[in-house]
């Protein structure tokens, strides 16, 4: 992905940085960062679906993402206004994103709650411009540890996982199974991480019963959402996030096989 980065930045006017970032979910999609290096307030994150979509599969991705940011921004989705089938997102909190096919692929291009959605219209006219297209990338980035969940994710999918991004971070495996449309994922860290804060989160909502935010027995502790986002505890400090990036594909009894599935890799 980082290649893609490398061809757009000579590109821009001024001087820009690139780097690798953590693959999205929604669909599944390899990223990275363009900063300004003048301004590192100014910087755009690009990501491209690992798997090719189609008009359809965008329409349906369109329209998840619209349902799981209903009632979240006062923002509605617009007309992306570079190509068929393009839309924009532009709310104050977060930072507008733009996404857009290129080459049978899905594109999208995000800033922080600084950015402005004409620049982003600039770069992704940019990234349609580039001769030869998107750079190819391998469909399947595996790492053994992820292998005991990947029948359970498929079920989740409710298709075969043709989309891998497994990875090992600070130790502790990072699983992403996907189809052209969804995505599963585990991840873990420890009791600083993104997944231990989520353990917190979701321990201390199922101290009230109005949540629905119900004990699941999966490793030394577990809690599930409603949705099926589950997160627990192996040992002391390990924690486990298990889920789906759209909510049409968590329902909690697969979720939870998920999550028990992939315990061994997390030392359980």
């Amino acid at each position: 992905m980082g290649s893609l980065c490398e061809r757009l930045r000579p590109t821009l006017a001024g001087t820009w940085k690139t780097e690798d970032a953590p693959a999205t979910l929604e669909p599944l999609s390899d990223s990275c960062w363009l900063t300004d290096s003048t301004n590192p307030n100014n910087r755009f994150r690009i990501s491209v679906s690992v798997l090719p979509t189609t008009a359809k599969e965008t329409a349906e991705i369109r329209l998840a993402e619209a349902a799981g940011l209903r009632g979240v921004y006062v923002a509605k989705q617009v007309d992306g206004g570079v190509g068929p089938g393009s839309w924009a997102m532009n709310p104050a909190a977060v930072g507008p994103w733009l996404v857009f096919r290129s080459g049978e692929r899905l594109v999208r291009v995000a800033q922080d709650t600084s950015g402005e959605l004409d620049a982003i219209q600039a770069v992704a006219r940019t990234i349609i411009s580039l001769p030869g297209g998107i750079p190819e990338a391998p469909a399947v980035v595996q790492v053994p540890e992820c292998a005991p969940g990947t029948a359970a994710a498929e079920k989740m999918l409710g298709a075969k996982a043709t989309a891998r991004r497994d990875a090992l971070v600070d130790g502790f495996a990072h699983c992403l199974w996907g189809s052209t449309t969804r995505t599963a994922f585990t991840r873990a860290g420890g009791a600083a991480s993104d997944q231990g804060l989520n353990f917190i989160y979701a321990k201390d909502a199922g101290a009230d019963a109005w949540t629905g935010v119900r004990p699941v027995k999966v490793g030394a502790e577990g809690w599930q959402q409603p949705d099926g986002f589950t997160a627990y505890r192996v040992g002391k400090n390990t924690f486990v996030n298990v889920g789906a990036a759209s909510t049409s594909a968590m329902r909690p009894a697969e979720t939870l096989a998920l999550a028990r599935a992939v315990l061994p890799a997390y030392g359980g």
